[in-house]
């Protein structure tokens, strides 16, 4: 797959010499797609999108082309990637409607905020370098030779926190409509790993407070009867407590319970120095709750020609700049950075089939070392764009998922399904 200006270029999967390329362009205002050469039939397919659908030109090659599904999927993305590219002004003037049901042409600020806070959320510029795309090594032009690592810059989505049915939930992130901001594919790297916790600690409770806990929940079940227009049953509590305390008094004498209160207040173990017993605290691990997990990718950017060089750079700067908190015109408020999707890609531009599945995940670190070989050393001047670059860079991210991984995900979630799952 190539980008240039406006334009595209993705393999024919059906083709299996791999040579039949077709060039996606959005030109005045009208989006095409060309194959550079015939397969079958007498002339070389065209398609051209019109009224919502992709029509052929009647060629044979371009009707086959239309009936892979694998083949109208990487039509779709790759055109969608291109219109958004395009300045705003020039995606209202093109004939193109968008597939991507991630994505929304302009963001729906009355579904995020209320009308108190709608102006402070208009008050912040608008980014005005459009759609990027970046790609590294830049002579890795056919994907379906080689898997890739696929990164998608998206806008911070908020929460639905008012503005829903189901005052018990929120819309998980991923879930969320997001403005796509850019696609960056990196060659997959060694080490690739991932690490699922759960917080579970110890947790104890000694006879007395059991007792305590089981009194106070007679106590609020006759307090729910009272408001829900029943009795309250105040013999029930009594019986409770005088059951607890007799049941208690088999095993215990009045001395010992005294002890029990005594080396609480002093905070020294009576009973233990002087019985050689312990109250047993019922001890257990308790779950409390998930954890959220990080990924961590290391890359050697190593440049081969002017036009890699530049690339380098651009990339460099697009998670820098993406990372970065965004400020109010009128420096009073500040918006959360741009979210990150992390997908392994396998060579046909599918989910690789067995590798996990990341969720939306925040940019938390950026490390950029300019000199990795110990020593600083540029390129020469020869008059192309990578004049001065480092001959070397060598780049940390660090990333960590936004919502944390449920067991419901495994099969509510089409992710979930799809190689190990999350």
């Amino acid at each position: 797959m190539t980008f240039e200006e406006n334009s595209a270029t993705i393999m024919n999967v059906k083709d299996k010499r791999q040579t039949q390329l077709w060039t996606i362009r959005i030109q005045n205002n009208e989006v095409t797609a060309t194959a550079n050469k015939k397969i079958s039939g007498l002339k070389v397919g065209k398609l051209t999108y019109k009224n919502g659908k992709w029509t052929t030109n009647g060629a044979q090659d371009a009707k086959n082309f239309l009936r892979d599904a694998q083949n109208v999927k990487n039509l779709s993305t790759i055109t969608n990637d291109l219109y958004f590219a395009l300045p705003e002004d020039e995606r209202s003037k093109t004939d193109y409607t968008p597939t991507d049901k991630n994505v929304q042409s302009q963001p729906s600020i009355s579904d995020l905020v209320d009308s108190a806070t709608r102006t402070a959320v208009n008050d912040f510029p608008r980014d005005p370098e459009g759609f990027f795309i970046g790609r590294y090594p830049l002579n890795q032009e056919d994907t379906s030779n080689f898997d890739f690592f696929k990164i998608t810059c998206y806008d911070y989505a908020a929460g639905d926190l008012g503005n829903t049915s189901n005052f018990f939930k929120l819309t998980d992130m991923d879930r969320r409509k997001k403005i796509r901001r850019g696609v960056v594919s990196l060659p997959m790297q060694p080490g690739i790993s991932e690490s699922n916790n759960v917080n579970w600690g110890e947790d104890s409770i000694n006879p007395l407070q059991l007792a305590g806990a089981n009194i106070a929940t007679k106590v609020i079940d006759e307090g729910a009867n009272l408001l829900t227009g029943g009795g309250f049953d105040l013999t029930s509590i009594l019986q409770q407590g005088k059951e607890t305390g007799a049941a208690a008094f088999k095993s215990l004498s009045p001395e010992l319970i005294k002890a029990f209160f005594a080396q609480q207040a002093l905070g020294a173990n009576i009973i233990g120095r002087s019985t050689g017993l312990t109250v047993n605290n019922n001890l257990e691990v308790l779950f409390n709750g998930p954890q959220l997990r990080t990924f961590n990718y290391n890359y050697r950017f190593t440049p081969r020609e002017p036009k890699e060089a530049d690339k380098v750079k651009q990339i460099i700067r697009f998670f820098k700049k993406q990372m970065a908190p965004k400020r109010s015109n009128s420096r009073i408020f500040l918006k959360s950075p741009n979210v990150w999707k992390l997908k392994y890609t396998y060579k046909n531009g599918d989910p690789h089939p067995f590798l996990n599945n990341i969720k939306i995940c925040a940019l938390t670190g950026f490390n950029v070392d300019y000199t990795p070989d110990g020593s600083y050393a540029t390129y020469e001047d020869d008059g192309g764009r990578g004049d001065g670059s480092m001959t070397s860079y060598q780049v940390g991210l660090s990333f960590k998922e936004i919502t944390p991984i449920y067991n419901d995900d495994f099969w509510n979630d089409d992710e979930g399904q799809e190689g190990t799952g999350f």
